[in-house]
């Protein structure tokens, strides 16, 4: 069967044009395998979002290579519903216009309800529609068919609790957002069964954090229907396909053992639920969290939200690892360290393969890199006319210390929901390069002065906020703040105008350059600043704001393969990147470090060319165990965006 791909992929033959101006209103190019494909024929995608960003990277990257005769293929893609004729002039003189749209492709179903979809659905639409040959689809009807072939969910089979929690355990175990207007349509349609009325369907049809704490809350009420008889549990956890959802959430800690006594008249499948000897129940996880890792480790060519599912189980295996140390024997640990080192390869080459097309994906439903963050609580906060918006960027927090810092929460009870997601950093995964993006909402090609500092975060922010409709005086930056007890926080907070606020807490990069003790010391010190991290939070609440987190870089133990002598360093050290001023200076220090990679200029600025250690190797004296930044580690790239609420909200 034809693919939906093949009539915009046959535009993209090698040579055909070296400009390209693409109408593309419904994100058709930035598909992630569209996008991957079209990169390997070798054409750049740049968006045409912001006139002066665009036309520096136009004139700087592209026209000056073509006035020197060389060759590149640029594709111009205007995501807006304006026509091509709102480009420059000077680029419609030059360049072959090309238009796609869901309309052309899927003229049968109803506009709206697939213009909601995430493209990396449209597979699934295309299978379906070609099969079935629709005729002509009102809304509802599109609605049924979308919901049927893309989530796997037909409303009308869904009238028993076991019918509705095997739905609501797929949809969020895979992470797959499902269009509000879909969710709208399928809520109308599960209120009218008479036995799904008990359920909270507002609170956790759409929200995964929300579905976690009401089974955590269900989980108790069983147990307790179990040991003592009564009702009270609306969910069928007996259930074949149930239990081994819920085996999976606290396998990778997502659900909670609960302590009870006379745990032995409870069936054995039970027992993962159950806290009795936490030590060795803690070993027992370990081990069958590193076997799930094992069996479930994409390939080069998976979609990043692969990969982000895997870093969150893998995250939860490095906080066992080292909490566990002393319990763990020998073979335990060498089966961990030899997977950490496959899958660091592994994610290496998916880096090298697929990372390059990240950047161009959509901001929304959530953002998929660092820069798109700020755009997507642009989004957020016009959606939902948020009145006083806080983003917290932790510097150096990978998501394994998340995930310590996550549980220190947890243990306060502090009536908080943590609704999380992840992004990928910029590589290289430094504080100047990542951080700055963040602040900038801009690869960093678009910021090539201010490159190696992170002096210019603020004038960034600012003008980022300026754009979409704030005035200055109602944007606020600070850095180095560690808790929610700072002067620089009070005098931003204290702003009578203040609409969003950017705060850099430096504690975690600081904490990591200085750390000898590897990853279980950097544990132990995100654990000791959480007390202060849960009073930053607290101020920001009380003080009326939206918060959210999340983190320019992870950090990685890595253990050295030698200094090289050259290069300009970018970071403490320049233990996990090196940045040289020319392709030739970085291939004679590839040569003698064959153990690092030449990484491809990604969104970077042309004059800098990266050069990074392989896997948990460091440019560090032999032998010699360091923690830093810089490279492609899972570690280091995949990090937290969080969203902060109190449950009453």
């Amino acid at each position: 069967m034809a693919n939906w791909r093949d009539s915009i992929l046959k535009e993209f033959k090698r040579d055909i044009s070296r400009l390209t101006l693409v109408s593309d209103p419904d994100g058709l190019l930035t598909e992630e395998r569209t996008l991957a494909t079209i990169k390997e024929r070798g054409f750049d995608l740049i968006p045409f979002e912001d006139s002066i960003a665009f036309r520096y990277a136009y004139e700087s990257k592209y026209r000056t290579i073509w006035d020197e005769g060389k060759k590149t293929d640029l594709v111009v893609v205007l995501r807006s519903e304006h026509d091509l004729d709102s480009l420059p002039y000077d680029l419609l003189c030059a360049g072959r216009r090309l238009e796609f749209s869901l309309h052309k492709l899927f003229p049968n179903l109803t506009y709206p309800v697939l213009q909601a979809l995430d493209a990396s659905h449209l597979d699934a639409v295309h299978d379906a529609y070609h099969r079935q040959h629709e005729p002509h689809l009102p809304e509802n009807a599109t609605k049924e068919f979308v919901l049927t072939h893309c989530f796997r969910i037909v409303p009308g089979l869904i009238s028993t609790p076991v019918e509705l929690v095997r739905m609501l355990l797929s949809r969020h175990y895979h992470g797959e957002p499902i269009p509000e207007l879909l969710d709208t349509y399928l809520l109308h349609n599960l209120r009218s069964k008479q036995q799904l009325a008990a359920w909270p369907l507002e609170e956790i049809l759409s929200n995964g954090e929300a579905l976690l704490q009401f089974l955590q809350d269900q989980w108790t009420l069983y147990l307790h229907s179990l040991l003592n008889g009564g009702e009270g549990c609306v969910v069928p956890f007996d259930d074949q396909d149930v239990k081994a959802y819920v085996d999976t959430l606290f396998l990778e800690g997502l659900l909670k053992p609960v302590p009870v006594e006379e745990a032995a008249q409870i069936p054995g499948w039970v027992g993962v639920g159950i806290q009795r000897d936490p030590q060795a129940e803690a070993v027992s996880r370990f081990g069958k969290l590193v076997e799930r890792c094992k069996n479930v480790l994409p390939n080069d060519d998976a979609p990043h939200r692969d990969w982000q599912k895997l870093a969150r189980a893998w995250a939860e295996s490095v906080v066992l690892r080292w909490e566990l140390d002393s319990k763990l024997d020998a073979p335990r640990k060498k089966a961990w360290e030899q997977l950490h080192e496959a899958i660091e390869e592994r994610f290496g080459d998916w880096m090298l393969n697929r990372y390059g097309s990240l950047h161009n994906l959509p901001t929304t439903p959530q953002p998929v890199m660092v820069h798109h963050v700020a755009r997507y609580l642009a989004a957020e906060r016009a959606k939902r006319s948020v009145g006083k918006l806080a983003l917290v960027v932790v510097d150096g927090l990978a998501l394994d210390q998340w995930l310590v810092l996550r549980r220190c929460l947890e243990a306060k009870k502090l009536g908080w929901r943590l609704e999380e997601s992840i992004v990928f950093a910029w590589v290289p995964t430094l504080t100047s390069v990542s951080r700055q993006s963040i602040f900038a909402a801009e690869p960093p090609l678009y910021f090539p002065e201010s490159f190696n500092t992170t002096d210019r975060e603020s004038t960034h922010w600012t003008r980022f906020w300026e754009d979409r409709g704030a005035s200055r005086d109602s944007v606020e930056y600070v850095k180095m703040v560690e808790s929610g007890d700072s002067e620089a926080l009070d005098k931003c907070l204290g702003n009578p105008h203040l609409a969003v606020v950017g705060i850099v807490v430096n504690t975690v990069d600081k904490i990591m350059h200085g750390e000898h003790q590897g990853t279980a010391g950097m544990h132990d010190a995100v654990r000791l600043w959480a007390g202060k991290a849960i009073s930053l939070f607290q101020r920001l609440l009380d003080e009326g704001a939206e918060v959210y987190l999340t983190a320019d870089h992870g950090n990685i133990a890595g253990e050295g393969v030698g200094i090289p002598r050259e290069g300009v360093l970018v970071e403490v050290g320049g233990k996990r990147a090196r940045i040289y001023d020319s392709p030739t200076l970085r291939a004679e220090v590839e040569s003698e470090y064959p153990e690092s990679i030449a990484w491809p200029n990604i969104g970077l600025p042309p004059e800098q060319n990266a050069l990074l250690p392989k896997g948990l190797r460091a440019f560090a004296p032999s032998g010699k165990h360091v923690v830093s930044h810089g490279g492609v580690a899972l570690e280091e790239v995949v990090v937290p965006f969080v969203r902060i609420v109190r449950d009453e909200e």
